[in-house]
This record gives C-alpha cells, sequence and structure tokens, in this order.
C-alpha cells in the first residue's frame, strides 16, 4: 500500500477525532461514480482494506484502482489513517523529503500542505491530510498492455500534460470531498 499525505487546516473535523477502522476508511476512497465521470470505467482493483499497512503509526488503510476504458490510463485512490495527526504529519514529511519530483501545484481545495510528486515512470500524486486520515489520488498516464508480449523502451517519460493534470487534481478534489 502506498502512503501519502496533506496538513489539515486548522478547525479538525468531527470525523478525524476517532480511531478509523480499516473498513470504514472505505468510504474516504473515490467513489466509482466520481472516477466513471472522468472516464475511468473499468475497476481495476477494488476497494480493499487492511490493519497492517506496514506504518506502526499508522496501521489502517483502504485503496482501490481504477482503468480509463482504453486500457491506457488509471487511477489509484488510498486513505491511511494514523494514531495522531502528528504522525500524519511526520508521513508527509517523509513524502516530501522523498526524491520524487515535483510535477505541478496541487488544488488549493485541498489545503496549504498538499504535495503533487512524479513518481517512477509516468505516475503522478497528490497527496493531503486530513487530521489524521493521510490521502493520495495517482494517475498513471501509461498503464502497461495486460497482453503476454513486452516491450521494453529507455525513452523518458514525458511530462504530465494539461489535460492530464486537470484529471488528476479534479479526482483528488472528488475524493476530499467524497466523505463530506
Amino acid at each position: 500500500m502506498a502512503v501519502v499525505l496533506l496538513v489539515a487546516a486548522a478547525a479538525m473535523p468531527a470525523w478525524a477525532s476517532t480511531v478509523t477502522s480499516p473498513k470504514s476508511l472505505a468510504k474516504d476512497l473515490l467513489t466509482v461514480s466520481s472516477a466513471k465521470k472522468a472516464g475511468f470505467t473499468k475497476v481495476s482493483e477494488k476497494a480493499s482494506t487492511t490493519s497492517k499497512t506496514g506504518e506502526k503509526s499508522c496501521p489502517n488503510g483502504a485503496d482501490e484502482a481504477f482503468e480509463s476504458a482504453s486500457g491506457q490510463m488509471g487511477v489509484f485512490s488510498e486513505a491511511v489513517a494514523c494514531t495522531t495527526s502528528k504522525a500524519a504529519a511526520a508521513l508527509l514529511a517523509g513524502v516530501r523529503s522523498g526524491t520524487s519530483g515535483s510535477s505541478a501545484t496541487p488544488p488549493k481545495r485541498l489545503g496549504s500542505s498538499a504535495i503533487e510528486r512524479s513518481g517512477g515512470g509516468s505516475t503522478y500524486a497528490i497527496y493531503w491530510q486530513r487530521g489524521k486520515i493521510l490521502e493520495l489520488v495517482a494517475l498513471n498516464t501509461n498503464v502497461p498492455a495486460s497482453s503476454s508480449t513486452s516491450t521494453s523502451t529507455t525513452l523518458a517519460t514525458p511530462p504530465i500534460t494539461p489535460a492530464q493534470q486537470k484529471v488528476l487534481s479534479s479526482l483528488a478534489v472528488a475524493q476530499d470531498t467524497s466523505r463530506r
């Protein structure tokens, strides 16, 4: 499970004040209708939850993934519950200091500490924090074909396009809005 985050607004909402179970985190994921509206009509990984994320101070998580109808792009949605807001902030700090480059400015709606990173290959992610909950939406702009043939290239991955950036930002806002 990937882990990502953003620093929350000053007022902490009621949903963030209790310990969050893995199953209840599923409601923090991107909704199927939001994914479909953005063109991701295939569920490639149904929502799943765990109480073993590998992060001691952030043990509970949920994730899911969707693919575009063409199978060329994918979106990954994740939410992780930490034991404290401080633990969530520390996890975000780890993402900030990681080696992945910054690709753009995330939507202001997600808060001042939201970050966007480009990962290896053609994956672009937005991370944010809401109290003890860390969230992530990642867009893969070059999903490998599911055929048995494979090819290897050494071409540099092009930067995210403005249209792809718009999709990524709108999906992050949709996920952030889905639990309210």
